[in-house]
């Protein structure tokens, strides 16, 4: 015989549903089977069944009730030595022997007892499973006929309350295990239903925040919040307001597997390390009711490291040792024949060919690549081995084109022909390759293999003589700089020159309105003022600095004040010309064309802008002369020499401080971190000396400008800093929608949410995003070639051995602490707690406000694309062996952790 009370009373015998007669005889049955093989006292029993003052003939009518369910249980012929249902006499009242298994109520406990252990180890799988099974014996409330019919005993609330812990610590398993998505709407349904419960509240938001809606899990604590204040006049729990935090700081912590048992143990008492640890179940224990409905229980320190392995997989070794990277890299051939009569004498031919590879090769790097090889008449260079440049296909189709002119001018002499079947002939490809080289550039010729190379050599044999072409995925990488001819049925096409205009419309500018509020102040500060002001915008790559400055640019432009503007920005085409920086100033100050921007200098048409404005600002006497002639050598196709430096630039710090004199002036220098150090030093001093004028002078630059000089606008009275973060949630959907409807699109809702996820509040993300997203292919894009690269460049900036610390980061789930990560590296952890803090001043990782068990300092991605572009960097056996590792520190610990008592 089967008894149920997680509904209705029902009783099932062999031939099914067995009747019970009379409310007395089945609310005596119910009270008994809530204290199954318990002795319920006779006065328990009647004041269960009166809920007043019983009658004179209460016992008798209990005596009654209890024969006829004895008589009901012998009907069934259960009561033999198979351990059937038995009713008992048992002083001072009744005890009714039920097994285990046919009592509902007590299977559901055993289910959950299991399913509790299981998700305090970790199993959370296991854990979700066992409590989904003991939920589902549930078929309505406890004795619903008995509660309709005006029964309300204590145990009744007791286990509705119990039923609700059951389903939050499925909801915690669930959410563990990823699939907030699918307990969404039961959260949403049962904290609309109980929205006093700070846990299922917690557990919504934490749902909420993983599906991308930052906004509606704020919205579900100021709901709970304010139902506990007016029903209960209670403020939200430690952890609530913990968890309300998280999600306004985007805090990391949150994509933890068990992120509310983290931020339940936060702040709570932690004992020393025990001193003897048994092993226990592989799992993280998480504390899963600690500061909501149980006391909290203090979780230890984690284990020593186990045994150090082998190194780093970008080993801190000398120079030269080798080691394997997925790269995207541009390779360039150049094929080159000396002329008729000069190939027979072997010591002609090799002093000829010396000359003509010390060109190539100066073309090379100059552009920023590297020759790896010679073949006979064929001379390979790579861009993106040592470190990857966002633009690297670029400076390579430049360095041919540079190639091929310095060729053409050294063969006119005759060594080289330049004209008929033997004139040199360029190819570039692009493309994914595996290289093997010494992490700092030195030592051995970096190993490619890859399609790449092959491609390139056959890319070659098509060029024609005296030509240069490239392959499509260089082609398509390249479009927005460079003009190219029409391609071929292969994709490939000639670089015809340089694009000299933007195609296309910049992006809306969202989500930077105290940014802007900054500057306008500034702007109208410094005119008020009367006073120079430095202030320097930093921002990771894509931030939208650029952007922002065209924005500033057109607020000083319209401003009251009547602001001048002037321009110019620093380039890796910098290189043989150091100060070309001020040299794109003068021009945007005299309104001509910059001598960088011209194969053949600017002319007298410059030289006369020039002379006018110099002579308007400072006359046609000694001064004004001597700055024209002081000025002069900016405006000539051929760099300055460093001797005439100095003067030069005092020159142009009084041009610059002469036109502030005359009215406000806004001098906005970009891409500040890759000027030479002779321009930083000028920058600083221009604003040091440049005087009682309305000068502001704004720099842009990446994070690494701090690294080269990390006082920069430090101890100046009128600096200023400002730092371009992520955009917020509604701005990066904003902006993503404003991109999509340009091209006459929109996404899907899960698509949308998955496409912000991975833009991350970075503007050009979501811009090279809509672009991918306009091709219409189903499902979300990969990550965008351009985004690929731009991310591959940032962490090329960053030592070997920080790298290595993002691979063990990545192993370790995205989240990590610097016990993992010398775990799962094979290094010291006052090394990788180092490289830890190293990485979150260089925005790679951000910190976490709630440490690990052992108090570390949990940091986490600050992107996903970094993620993603660092487990695309090493090789798939580096990744599995980084997993396993970290798989086994996990598993150590949780058996340290479960073995604490």
């Amino acid at each position: 015989m089967k008894f149920q009370v997680l509904g209705p009373l029902t009783v099932l015998g062999d031939s099914g549903p067995v009747a019970l007669s009379g409310v007395k005889q089945r609310a005596t049955l119910g009270h008994l089977l809530l204290h199954a093989n318990e002795v319920v006292a006779t006065s328990a029993l009647m004041r269960a069944l009166w809920a007043g003052e019983p009658p004179p003939t209460a016992r008798k009518m209990l005596q009654n009730a209890v024969s006829a369910l004895r008589g009901l249980l012998a009907a069934d012929d259960t009561e033999d030595a198979h351990g059937g249902p038995v009713l008992l006499t048992h002083a001072p009242g009744y005890l009714l022997r039920v097994d285990g298994d046919d009592l509902d109520l007590t299977a559901y406990r055993a289910l959950a007892d299991r399913g509790r252990a299981d998700l305090a180890a970790g199993a959370w799988s296991s854990a979700a499973r066992t409590l989904r099974a003991a939920l589902e014996l549930w078929r309505g409330p406890v004795l619903a006929d008995l509660a309709e019919s005006g029964t309300d005993w204590p145990e009744l609330r007791s286990l509705a309350q119990a039923r609700t812990a059951t389903r939050e610590d499925l909801y915690e398993a669930e959410l563990a295990c990823g699939r907030h998505d699918d307990v969404l709407e039961e959260l949403r349904t049962h904290t609309e239903r109980e929205p006093e419960r700070e846990r299922l509240c917690a557990q919504l938001m934490l749902a909420l925040y993983r599906r991308g809606h930052q906004s509606d899990a704020l919205d579900a604590y100021r709901r709970t919040r304010t139902a506990l204040g007016s029903r209960l006049g209670l403020e939200p729990g430690r952890v609530l307001r913990a968890v309300e935090r998280a999600v306004l700081d985007h805090d990391p912590v949150l994509g933890q597997p068990d992120a509310l048992a983290i931020m339940a143990l936060d702040g709570e008492p932690r004992r020393p390390r025990p001193t003897v640890c048994t092993p226990g179940p592989a799992a993280v224990a998480p504390a899963t009711l600690v500061g909501f409905d149980s006391p909290p229980t203090p979780r230890p320190p984690a284990p020593p490291a186990p045994p150090r392995a082998t190194a780093f997989p970008y080993p801190a070794a000398p120079a030269g040792v080798l080691t394997e990277q997925h790269k995207q890299l541009s390779m360039l051939l150049v094929r080159t024949t000396l002329g008729k009569g000069l190939g027979g004498d072997p010591e002609d031919a090799a002093r000829l060919s010396g000359e003509l590879a010390v060109a190539i090769r100066d073309e090379v790097a100059r552009h920023g690549g590297k020759v790896s090889g010679v073949l006979g008449p064929v001379t390979f260079a790579l861009f993106g081995v040592v470190r990857t440049r966002e633009d690297d296909a670029e400076r390579a189709v430049r360095a041919g084109r540079a190639i091929l002119r310095r060729l053409r001018e050294y063969g006119a002499g005759g060594p080289v022909p330049v004209h008929g079947g033997s004139a040199p002939r360029v190819a570039v490809a692009t493309g994914d390759v595996v290289v093997t080289c010494a992490a700092d550039g030195t030592g051995a010729v970096p190993i490619v293999n890859g399609a790449v190379p092959q491609s390139c050599a056959d890319l070659l044999r098509t060029v024609p003589p005296g030509g240069i072409r490239v392959c499509a995925t260089t082609r398509s990488g390249t479009e927005r700089s460079l003009v190219y001819g029409p391609a071929g049925p292969d994709g490939a096409a000639e670089p015809l020159g340089t694009r000299t205009a933007r195609t296309d419309t910049p992006p809306a500018l969202v989500g930077r309105d105290r940014e802007l509020a900054q500057l306008g102040g500034a702007l109208d500060d410094v005119a008020r003022r009367q006073r120079p002001c430095l202030l320097t915008a930093l921002g990771e790559p894509g931030a939208g600095k650029t952007r922002l400055m065209a924005e500033l640019a057109r607020l000083a432009r319209r401003s009251p004040h009547g602001y001048r503007v002037v321009s110019g920005h620093s380039s890796w085409c910098d290189r043989d010309r150091p100060l070309a920086l001020l040299d794109r100033t003068l021009a945007s100050a005299t309104g001509t064309a910059s001598a960088t921007a011209t194969a053949s200098g600017t002319g007298d048409c410059a030289h006369d802008a020039l002379a006018r404005t110099v002579h308007a600002l400072f006359g046609t006497g000694d001064r004004g002369t001597w700055l024209l002639d002081r000025l002069g050598p900016l405006l000539r196709a051929e760099p300055p020499a460093p001797a005439d430096w100095p003067d030069l630039a005092t020159a142009w710090r009084l041009l610059l401080t002469g036109l502030a004199a005359e009215r406000p002036l806004l001098l906005v220098l970009e891409d500040l971190h890759s000027a030479p150090d002779p321009v930083l030093d000028l920058v600083t001093e221009l604003a040091d000396a440049a005087g009682p004028v309305p000068l502001l002078l704004v720099v842009t630059a990446r994070p690494e400008l701090l690294d080269r000089r990390p006082t920069w606008g430090g101890g100046r009275r009128d600096a200023l800093a400002l730092t371009l973060d992520p955009l917020d949630e509604a701005s990066s959907a904003a902006l993503l929608d404003a991109l999509l409807a340009a091209g006459g699109g929109a996404l899907p809702a899960e698509l949308r949410r998955d496409v912000l996820a991975r833009i991350g509040g970075n503007p050009l993300y979501a811009l090279e995003y809509a672009r991918e997203l306009a091709g219409g292919a189903p499902g979300p894009p990969a990550m965008p070639r351009h985004v690929r690269q731009v991310v591959a460049a940032h962490l090329d900036t960053l030592p070997p051995l920080a790298k290595a610390v993002l691979v063990c980061a990545s192993a370790l789930g995205g989240v990590c602490c610097a016990d993992g990560v010398a775990a799962v590296g094979g290094v010291d952890r006052s090394e990788a707690a180092h490289w830890l803090d190293h990485l979150e001043r260089r925005e790679f990782l951000r910190r976490s406000r709630h440490p690990s068990a052992t108090g570390a300092l949990r940091y986490a991605f600050r992107h996903p694309a970094t993620r993603e572009a660092v487990d695309a960097l090493v090789p798939r056996t580096v990744r599995e062996d980084r997993r396993r590792r970290a798989e086994s520190w996990t598993a150590s610990t949780a058996a340290q952790l479960t073995a604490y008592p």
